[in-house]
């Protein structure tokens, strides 16, 4: 079964509707119409049509192999791609069944080397007097200082941003996925991590006003230009400057 009927028998099979889809991904239905229908000159050209594509896969939970992404073009595909299996995806508790076990006969195997292990005394030489050696003395406490020991709570990374034209985001707060979509003209996201936010993807950048900690960012591109891997973590956050207006 090729990539869209299989993407139509999926949202079917849960009961769902292309506007459903459009809704949950922010991106038009005529979107989610030319993707079950594999007519990719319908979609936005570059990396927004597969992203639009591996986005609709990842919401189902159909895995797709990179060469069919990689074989995306602007024709219509009708005749001319052959059939595509999903992956099964491996089960990943036998996984850490497995590591359990080689961690338990790690274990064992070193219990049972401690106590097999021979233990030899060394008796002094004849002739050689030994001579007690004294301990050292316990070093005095040292004076108290101004320190109380507590830690200071890190600073959280918050971030806002806000889309003065259509922009295509991808955005990760410390490791996890937590945006992907599209983010319309006037609309704003927020977002707060402890220690890393992550703007994986960031197309039209130039129309995306950026706020760190309420305290506005340069532009991250020009109009149209699409960025990836922007990073915001701790060593960037503001010291000064007026917060920026909500």
């Amino acid at each position: 079964m090729a990539v869209g009927p299989l993407l139509r028998q999926v949202r079917q099979v849960r009961n769902l509707s292309q506007r459903d889809v459009a809704e949950r991904l922010r991106i038009p239905v005529a979107y989610v119409q030319a993707m079950e229908e594999e007519r990719w000159e319908a979609l936005p050209g570059g990396h927004y049509r597969r992203a639009f594509l591996q986005a609709y896969a990842d919401w189902l939970g159909v895995s797709l192999t990179p060469e069919l992404l990689a074989d995306l073009s602007g024709r219509p595909s009708e005749g001319r791609r052959p059939p595509v299996r999903p992956r099964v995806r491996a089960r990943p508790f036998l996984r850490f069944w497995w590591a359990g076990v080689a961690i338990l006969i790690a274990a064992v195997s070193g219990i049972w080397w401690h106590v097999q292990r021979p233990t030899e005394k060394l008796a002094p030489a004849e002739g050689v007097r030994t001579t007690p050696v004294a301990e050292p003395a316990p070093a005095p406490p040292s004076p108290p200082s101004g320190d109380t020991g507590v830690e200071t709570p890190s600073m959280p990374i918050r971030l806002r941003v806000v889309a003065e034209e259509n922009c295509w985001l991808e955005v990760y707060a410390d490791g996890r996925r937590v945006f992907l979509g599209t983010l319309r003209a006037g609309e704003a996201y927020r977002v707060e991590a402890t220690t890393q936010v992550r703007l994986a993807t960031v197309g039209n950048a130039g129309a995306l006003r950026v706020f760190l900690n309420d305290r506005p960012l340069p532009p991250l591109g020009g109009p149209g230009e699409t960025r990836r891997d922007v990073v915001f973590d701790t060593s960037r956050l503001p010291t000064g400057g007026p917060p920026s207006p909500e």
